[in-house]
């Protein structure tokens, strides 16, 4: 008569490592004791050539024993000695894991490294996500100030995923400056972002945006998609060139120059 099994059972010994084949063979040997493959078979309900494969597995991990007789009879190992032999597994497979760990940081560098002393690098990235998460990243290695060119649409997108961090910049008195069309849509982000960063307002946008961290490492990003959702196919492309930085620090302070003040009661 085929076994029944719990199937909370059957869910807990697949958290050790069980197969639910494995674990269906295991239990019967537990409940029913020393049995022959084909008892196995028909007590757990599995088809026979998938009991004799299943035995050879759960002996060669130590599971389950083999009485020699005319006729083998399989034997499982007690429940708490069979649990810790399934332990012993999870540690060294978590083992080899942590050497794999170690190995895969020595070989591979990440992406997102910046270099030492005075190497300068270019970095390519797609996908909005991705390139916000730059630009998170250039914020919490600021120490100075940030200057930033973008559409009116960009007013509302930084103050959506970057006010948090502009509050922080106000708090350590780095000075930012943003320059971007404020137009009617975007009036109400804009009032409350000016709050947080020294704001401009230009009537015509040059063709290019871009977030310059210390005047040494910069940001220019595209964006065919000029709309509010957190996904989009931006391309930023990032460089830590000091010469460049320096001729974009130039660029954005005469552009600086030529705009308004946003409100125009700040100038007052």
């Amino acid at each position: 008569m085929e076994q029944h099994f719990d199937e909370k059972t059957l869910s807990k010994l697949g958290m050790f490592g069980m197969t639910e084949y494995e674990a269906k063979v295991y239990l019967t040997l537990l409940v029913k004791g020393a049995q022959e493959a084909s008892k196995v078979s028909r007590y757990s309900g599995l088809p026979r050539p998938h009991t004799y494969s299943v035995l050879k597995t759960l002996q060669m991990r130590g599971l389950v024993t083999v009485i020699p007789e005319a006729v083998n009879l399989y034997r499982a190992v007690s429940l708490d000695e069979g649990l810790d032999l399934l332990i012993e597994e999870k540690e060294k497979q978590f083992t080899s894991l942590r050497t794999a760990r170690d190995q895969l940081l020595s070989e591979v560098k990440p992406k997102e490294a910046i270099p030492t002393e005075n190497s300068s690098i270019v970095m390519l990235y797609y996908g909005r996500q991705n390139v916000y998460k730059l630009v998170d990243e250039m914020f919490l290695r600021c120490e100075h100030d940030v200057e930033i060119m973008t559409t009116s649409h960009g007013i509302v997108r930084f103050y959506k995923y970057f006010s948090d961090v502009a509050s922080q910049f106000r708090r350590k008195d780095i000075a930012v400056r943003f320059v971007a069309p404020v137009t009617p849509d975007v009036e109400d982000i804009a009032q409350k972002l000016s709050r947080l960063v020294e704001l401009r307002r230009i009537d015509t946008l040059p063709p290019i945006r871009f977030v310059l961290v210390d005047g040494k490492e910069v940001l220019f990003a595209e964006y065919p998609e000029d709309d509010f959702k957190s996904t989009g196919k931006e391309t930023g492309i990032w460089i830590n060139q000091p010469e460049l930085g320096r001729m974009m620090k130039t660029l954005f302070d005469n552009t600086w120059k030529n705009t308004a003040a946003y409100p125009e009661k700040q100038e007052e």
